[in-house]
């Protein structure tokens, strides 16, 4: 009866021990690309007519902000917020207005943040 029990415990043991390496695995994962993005990107065309930014934050939200001069000197401002998250490969927005952006992004050798879904100009981190 004890060998039946201590076989019990040890199978147990090496599930469990399993188990919770590969859940590490992903998170480890995970944290490297959430890492990566934390902090303001602009998009590398700004201008004093034209300013789009990204604040990712650790919490998992975040804004934008855009900013278009219009002519006689006024000028259009949108503050949006969202929850975000990443994948290896995938950057997801989920605006407070219910719309939800999900796009591939990847950082290139230069330190930009490229994310089709937002557009074909690099954002460059400040």
């Amino acid at each position: 009866m004890k060998l039946y029990s201590l076989t019990k415990v040890t199978f147990l043991f090496i599930a469990m021990s399993a188990l919770l390496s590969c859940n590490n695995d992903e998170k480890n994962n995970n944290t490297d690309s959430t890492k990566s993005l934390l902090g303001v990107w602009q998009r590398s065309d700004f201008s004093e007519e034209y300013d789009y930014k990204l604040y990712f934050n650790t919490e998992g939200n975040g804004y934008s902000t855009e900013y278009i001069a219009q002519p006689g000197g006024t000028a259009i401002s949108n503050f949006r917020p969202f929850n975000w998250s990443s994948s290896e490969t995938t950057l997801t927005l989920d605006y407070e207005d219910g719309a939800t952006d999900a796009t591939p992004f990847t950082i290139n050798a230069a330190g930009q943040l490229l994310a089709s879904g937002l557009g074909n100009v690099p954002f460059n981190k400040l």
